[in-house]
């Protein structure tokens, strides 16, 4: 039997790393993982990192594959690499994401809401219905985000059956203009109840994610929280490990039998996507 293919993107370091050194190790010779990541040198650097961490292991499952997630054409020449070499993909799992503390607050909402929706749409052809799986890593931010929202936005987003595009990027510019102080059609929270457009953009991709997994039903969609993991993305002040994160992630691949689609999930248990936030967070 040829080997399954997984890709992961946004996978040379941090939460990705972790999730593509789990796969190789315990999957073998029986896949072949795809390191998604921006630069090809980055991705390279990634797989000898892990060969030097681990020398009892060589990862020859794990490839570099180029792919921004922001660039519909680096996302579309990824998709047509895979096809053309691959022939199909067993598992995608969309895990680039970044906060807007370095690449500001539109490139926040282009990898973290609309990056996710043209990978999905990029790749969908190639995938096995009944038999491929796609994950995106979202957040519980995004849950707790839902909960601090006005009722006419809660209600948006829980009508995820209506979520479209051009209503996500509606929203994300009518947040912009509150958070600029220019008139807004909806009331946004403060920046700080809610982690800035990092919050608002989880709470879009868990509405994205499940409209997909509605519209999509012959193929297993899922979300997990990798939970609150020291990586760059918080500039390493999370009380998890990138490992622990990795393993939430993977879960739903291991333990099928135990997710649904359309579910999200962190360690395993079903997270909801109404939940209020932690006193220690605000």
């Amino acid at each position: 039997m040829a080997p399954q293919v997984y890709l992961v993107t946004g996978a040379n370091k941090g939460i990705g790393y972790e999730v593509v050194r789990i796969l190789s190790e315990r999957l073998g010779d029986q896949a072949i993982i795809l390191l998604g990541t921006r630069s090809l040198d980055n991705g390279k650097a990634a797989i000898a990192k892990m060969q030097q961490a681990n020398p009892s292991f060589n990862y020859a499952n794990v490839y570099s594959l180029e792919i921004d997630v922001t660039k519909s054409e680096s996302i579309q020449a990824a998709a047509e690499f895979v096809k053309a070499t691959y022939g199909t993909l067993h598992a995608l799992i969309n895990n680039a994401g970044i906060t807007a503390y370095v690449e500001g607050v539109d490139a926040c909402f282009n990898v973290n809401v609309f990056g996710v929706h043209k990978t999905l749409s990029a790749f969908h052809s190639i995938m096995v219905p009944n038999q491929s799986i796609t994950i995106v890593v979202a957040s519980e931010v995004g849950a707790w985000t839902f909960s601090t929202l006005s009722p006419e936005l809660q209600a948006i987003f829980a009508n995820y059956s209506a979520i479209d595009i051009p209503t996500l990027r509606e929203l994300a510019n009518d947040w912009k203009a509150s958070n600029e102080g220019k008139s807004s059609k909806q009331t946004w929270p403060t920046v700080g109840k809610i982690f800035g457009p990092y919050g608002v953009s989880k709470t879009m991709v868990l509405a994205l994610t499940r409209k997909w997994a509605q519209d999509h039903a012959d193929m297993k969609t899922m979300m997990v929280c990798p939970g609150h993991c020291a990586t760059d993305l918080n500039k390493h002040s999370g009380p998890r490990s990138p490992v622990q994160g990795g393993e939430s992630v993977v879960f739903p691949i291991f333990h099928s039998e135990e997710t649904k689609t359309g579910g999200f999930y962190r360690d395993g248990v079903e997270h909801g996507f109404n939940v209020p936030m932690p006193a220690q967070f605000q």
